[in-house]
């Protein structure tokens, strides 16, 4: 701070949301930063004046206006003047910083305005297709993957691009123009142009042309007027109250931050125990699907088991019809489905009728010459034939 109390802030470099301690050395300064920075400034009672130093080419959107915006207000809750010297570059979002201060200063080869938005897109899919790699996006929402540098902008992706950027832009204008009292049509006509020296005066962008320690100078004897014109005393306390919504609204944004990621988590929960459900299901049913094809595979083992037995049962009944002289067509019998039991019964009964007619695949046995003995009837002779195909 200087001896006349006059508190100088730099802001230099490009311009980001939220830093850290490697900022300086990188170039970077953050929005937060400068907030902080510009509280602890009003709070300070020794003090009786902000100058903020401009040398930055611009940065991050986010942010940036309200930055501004709070400048402005905690100047005049505070009762203490900001004043701005560009050393040398204030633009884009450096501008909007700028244009919190009352009064801006510009030396004669400064460089002040750019007052728009502009976004980029790079494309890098030739240079994968180069590389030999290609890029598969799996998502949920149809504009989840627009804009990606993997594939070319599609028209939907520029178009939302464009409209985010120009709603940007307007906001730019209308801060500049309520900080500077500026019409915004003027402002608009600008087209975004930087604006050196003298030329930054005349297009109201700047108030003074002058070197930096000529601006501090001016300023101090500004505040000097002031204080001795309308002296007013701004206690801490009164400063504190003053600011305090600022310091609320960061508090309400913070637990509106948490509960969006609560939101979120829970929502990611749901979905997580929906896909456990929906696995378990599936996972249920492919049990249950095998459970069902284990069974048809049993019944159908039983079946294949059977008609082989079957099959074993009437091959054996071909060799018993040959040794009682009976011819039997196994073939016939298995393609008809005719069980065991009733082709024993028909190679018996065949058996036992001797010359009696063929019955279904039962061919007539072959005559024979009577023994001496016993003439039995054909009764006798079909239980005698049931015997012996017991025996055997």
């Amino acid at each position: 701070m200087a001896d006349n109390g006059i508190a100088v802030l730099p802001v230099l470099g490009t311009l980001i949301r939220r830093g850290s301690w490697l900022d300086s050395e990188s170039g970077l300064t953050s929005y937060s930063a400068l907030s902080d920075a510009v509280t602890e400034i009003m709070y300070d009672p020794a003090v009786r004046g902000l100058m903020l130093e401009l040398d930055s080419p611009g940065g991050e959107a986010n942010g940036c206006f309200d930055l501004a915006r709070f400048i402005r207000s905690a100047s005049e809750e505070a009762g203490k003047p900001v004043w701005c010297h560009v050393n040398e570059v204030a633009a884009s979002a450096g501008y909007a910083i700028a244009s919190a201060a009352s009064q801006i200063w510009v030396p004669t080869t400064g460089e002040v305005g750019s007052i728009g938005c502009l976004a980029a897109h790079v494309d890098v899919s030739e240079a994968d297709k180069m590389a030999g790699v290609r890029w598969t996006y799996i998502f949920y929402g149809a504009e989840k993957a627009d804009g990606n540098m993997h594939e070319p902008l599609s028209n939907r992706a520029r178009a939302a691009v464009q409209a985010d950027v120009d709603a940007l832009g307007e906001m730019f204008v209308q801060l500049v123009s309520q900080h500077r009292g500026i019409d915004a049509a003027t402002i608009r006509a600008t087209e975004a142009c930087m604006y050196r020296g003298v030329d930054a005066v005349e297009s109201g962008l700047a108030d003074v042309s002058g070197s930096f320690d000529e601006a501090l100078e001016a300023f101090a004897n500004s505040v000097d007027e002031l204080q001795t014109v309308s002296p007013q005393a701004s206690s801490k306390s009164k400063l504190k109250v003053g600011l305090m919504p600022k310091v609320l609204s960061a508090a309400e944004t913070a637990a509106a931050a948490e509960a969006e990621t609560a939101r979120v988590a829970a929502e990611a929960e749901t979905a997580r125990l929906a896909a456990e459900a929906e696995t378990a299901r599936l996972a249920a049913e492919a049990e249950a699907a095998r459970v069902a094809a284990e069974a048809t595979a049993t019944e159908a083992e039983k079946a294949t088991t059977a008609e082989r037995t079957r099959c074993e049962g009437l091959a054996a009944i071909t060799a018993q019809a040959d040794r009682l002289g009976v011819t039997f067509n196994v073939g016939e019998a298995i393609k008809t489905n005719m069980s065991v039991s009733d082709a024993r019964s028909k190679v018996l009964d065949a058996a036992a009728a001797g010359d009696a007619a063929p019955v279904s695949t039962i061919a007539t046995p072959k005559a024979e010459t009577p023994r001496a003995g016993k003439i039995l009837d054909a009764g006798a002779k079909v239980s005698a034939w049931k015997k012996a195909m017991t025996r055997r």
